[in-house]
């Protein structure tokens, strides 16, 4: 019985994959800053320089996290349309 929904990734879902990934991560990252865990910043796989400069910032900033979303929500929406006009070229 073949099945109505494919578990292949898709380009698209692929590109939400790592943004939500990379929020996961820089919201990790501004835990750690928060509890001064430098070990946890070096396991997540930011060098002491890094870690120096966000302190320096406060972390991430949300508006990165917002923009993120936003693209989340655009690729979630226009995801289909742009991958097959970007097949069709």
């Amino acid at each position: 019985m073949a099945t109505k929904h494919s578990t292949k990734i898709t380009p698209i879902r692929f590109d939400i994959g790592q943004v939500q990934w990379a929020n996961a991560m820089m919201r990790a990252a501004n835990r750690a800053l928060a509890r001064g865990d430098d070990a946890a910043l070096a396991c997540i796989g930011f060098s002491a320089e890094h870690v120096d400069e966000l302190r320096q910032r406060g972390g991430f900033s949300e508006r990165l996290f917002t923009a993120n979303y936003r693209t989340i929500s655009y690729l979630r929406r226009h995801g289909s349309v742009v991958a097959a006009s970007a097949r069709r070229t």
